[in-house]
């Protein structure tokens, strides 16, 4: 298929999995606004079976990279955010030096991943430009948050069938 001039391909990769909802129903995706304001910046396909995204960007002090890997889960008040795990190189400058209870950290090659559950609520982020801040999709696909706002960004999920 050919993408028209004026559609980039990446804009048409986001349009792609709603051709393959049936009609009248709504897709599980993740919903970024401003955090403040409320307004929509985007919304990207999710699966509704395990909703699931990365937050992947480069540590302001360290210069090293970080990853956190989020799960939504249904709640009483909703989908929440969990973090479960994060990946990062470096110690010191908020990263974790040990595991809390019910946590574990181990080492991942040259850094470390800590193992947690740790709700998120709402989970709003900062896209500074240094920080190269996206989120990653579980297909690989990255969405660069800072071309999408300069201010915070609150990210949650929408439209997924209850457990």
């Amino acid at each position: 298929m050919r993408c028209p001039k004026r559609l980039a391909p990446w804009a048409l990769a986001l349009l792609t999995p709603w051709w393959s909802v049936p009609f009248g129903a709504q897709a599980c995706e993740l919903v970024l606004t401003e955090h403040r304001s409320g307004i929509l910046l985007t919304r990207l396909p999710l699966n509704s079976n395990l909703p699931s995204a990365d937050i992947a960007f480069t540590h302001s002090v360290l210069g090293t990279p970080v990853l956190d890997r989020y799960v939504w889960k249904s709640s009483p008040q909703g989908w929440q955010a969990h973090l479960i795990e994060e990946r990062f190189e470096g110690e010191g400058y908020g990263l974790p030096s040990q595991a809390a209870s019910g946590e574990r950290l181990e080492r991942h090659g040259s850094g470390w991943r800590l193992h947690l559950n740790r709700v998120v609520d709402p989970l709003v982020v900062l896209p500074l430009p240094a920080q190269s801040m996206r989120v990653v999709l579980p297909d690989q696909r990255e969405f660069l948050l800072g071309q999408l706002s300069q201010k915070s960004i609150e990210m949650r999920a929408e439209n997924c069938p209850a457990p």
